[in-house]
């Protein structure tokens, strides 16, 4: 009987306890996704997530918007039409705006299918007959690209005039313009099914002139980011597209008739051959998808600079690896260091100063070895091998436990490592000849001992960058520090029957093992700034230093291992 009388109030506590999870599944938004034109192959990946329930499977409700002349997916994005736009870069430069600022959080293109097409018919035999010419143009930041063309062929931009087009190249097939923007997925096909012939048009390849269009990208407003619920959506929305267009990949026909759900007026011939000719612009690598490559980046961003400044924006925050970067965790695919940093990196490696340190680096152990050679009185021979071991064997070694794009070894594709160390072979042995015992003079001495410092350093730090770039795990970068720099000693010493003086209680890698250690914690730190270079660079400035001054300090204190761990005895 009490049981009874108690039922009622145990179920409205359930109720009140369970009815806020009801609530917020029952409440939860669908994603509304903008495609940057109308229902078209271009984005055939979408559909056949769609179809296949990809999203679906993510918990996700996605609702596709076709776009068109008339609209912007990035001014959608911003009047909050959209939740996601798929866009070009250029556009979303341009719209950016510091109240409402835009973000590339995944791309879907690696590369660019724009191209410029003319008609010789309306007097343009080359590209330097765009002179004079109307050039009809979207206003999606294709503008931008023509505008770079023009430049490029001293032509200046007041003497054309750009006019904003009809879709599908229509104003080049009614020669209102005489020439026009187009993608050759897509209008290039479109003029010629018009009946315009082949030889009465020149195609203008801007990638060919070094001007960088990063088309289709994800874009969201940079405050949702701030959301964890909606990052994880991104995630899950970045997975699914990938999954449909891995499918698209497999059958790009049945991708293709996908589009005719959207829209059945659609040519499925001409669908067919855009979805083949975009797939090419989707990595085959899954791994790489979404992944805004920031060369591209640097490059396009050169060129807005140049044509189209924003001064109200930071270009560093129009793109995030964030969505990218979890993603591949959640895969196990995560390495060491941020895709940016590892950028960063590899930037430092390719720079002029760097180059030149690492140079006097290779060149500095090279003349080591070369004097190893005239005191122990090899040939002319013996020298240049023991040069070319000193110089050269520890990045060696180093390359070979990195391995993969390493390889080839560096000094194969920089003929300037070898002819270097030829040069100072030569150079010694003829000084040798005419002032015997030179390499014994304390003026030599001196030289050789701070410049050896100097070199050991940039070797050591180079190969702890290198190992941590490549996607090694964090402890090797220290031991291929140490490699680096004492690794061709090691080799000279083996070939001349010397036990490695190292091995004697002097200490020496020791200290390229501690700078690659900071140099490790360094950049883990740096990969919380993205979007700055500088953290990576102090890092790597105060690494080579501290490990010049360790090498001061070791040889001016004479620090060597206690004799109980098999140091020298005093």
């Amino acid at each position: 009987m009490r049981l009874k009388m108690w039922l009622p109030f145990i179920l409205v506590t359930l109720l009140a306890f369970t009815k806020p999870s009801f609530a917020q599944e029952a409440n939860s938004s669908p994603i509304r996704l903008q495609l940057a034109w109308s229902h078209q192959a271009q984005f055939a990946g979408v559909y056949v997530a769609q179809m296949r329930k990809h999203f679906e499977a993510e918990g996700l409700d996605v609702i596709v918007f076709p776009g068109g002349s008339a609209l912007n997916p990035i001014n959608e994005l911003q009047i909050g039409n959209a939740d996601v736009a798929i866009a070009w870069f250029n556009n979303a430069y341009q719209l950016s705006k510091p109240d409402k600022p835009v973000v590339n959080i995944g791309q879907i293109f690696s590369g660019s299918d724009l191209t410029v097409i003319c008609r010789i018919s309306a007097g343009v035999f080359s590209a330097k007959d765009m002179n004079g010419k109307k050039i009809g143009v979207w206003g999606v930041g294709d503008q931008d690209i023509v505008m770079e063309l023009l430049r490029n062929f001293s032509i200046p931009s007041n003497q054309v005039e750009l006019i904003k087009q009809r879709p599908d190249g229509k104003d080049l097939i009614d020669r209102n313009v005489a020439c026009a923007t187009a993608m050759n997925y897509n209008e290039y096909w479109k003029i010629l099914d018009a009946g315009v012939p082949p030889s009465d048009l020149i195609v203008i390849e801007p990638e060919k002139y070094g001007s960088v269009n990063i088309e289709d990208g994800l874009y969201v407003m940079r405050d949702r980011l701030q959301d964890p619920t909606f990052r994880h959506q991104m995630v899950r929305f970045m997975r699914a597209l990938r999954k449909g267009w891995a499918d698209a990949r497999i059958a790009p026909t049945l991708a293709a008739q996908q589009v005719l759900n959207y829209d059945a007026s659609l040519d499925i011939r001409h669908q067919v051959h855009m979805a083949q000719s975009v797939l090419e612009l989707i990595p085959k690598n899954n791994n790489e998808f979404g992944l805004f490559h920031l060369d591209s980046y640097g490059k396009s961003l050169g060129l807005l600079a140049r044509v189209s400044p924003n001064q109200a924006i930071d270009p560093s925050l129009l793109w995030t690896h964030s969505i990218w970067a979890q993603l591949q965790k959640e895969d196990g695919l995560a390495k060491p260091l941020s895709e940016a940093t590892r950028f960063y990196v590899a930037a430092i490696v390719k720079s002029q100063w760097f180059t030149l340190l690492i140079y006097l680096s290779a060149f500095t152990f090279a003349l080591s070895g070369t004097l190893e050679g005239i005191n122990r009185n090899y040939d002319l021979w013996g020298r240049l091998i023991l040069a070319l071991l000193s110089g050269l064997g520890g990045g060696t070694l180093r390359d070979i436990v990195i391995g993969g794009e390493r390889l080839h070894f560096y000094y194969v594709k920089d003929i300037v490592y070898p002819t270097g160390i030829l040069l100072i072979v030569l150079s010694a042995s003829i000084i040798g000849m005419r002032y015997r015992g030179f390499h014994h003079s304390a003026l030599l001495k001196g030289i050789k001992k701070y410049t050896d410092i100097i070199g050991f350093a940039g070797l050591a730090t180079l190969g702890a960058m290198l190992a941590l770039a490549a996607g090694m795990p964090w402890f090797w970068a220290p031991i291929c520090g140490a490699l680096s720099c004492a690794g061709g000693g090691m080799l000279r010493d083996v070939l001349v029957n010397q036990e490695p003086h190292t091995f004697k209680g002097v200490i020496y890698e020791e200290a390229a093992v501690m700078g690659g250690l900071v140099l490790t914690a360094g950049l883990f730190i740096a990969n919380y700034f993205e979007s700055s270079s500088t953290p990576v660079l102090l890092t790597v400035i105060f690494t080579f230093f501290l490990i010049i001054s360790l090498r001061l300090i070791i040889l001016k204190y004479n620090i060597t291992y206690p004799v109980i761990l098999g140091g020298p005895k005093k």
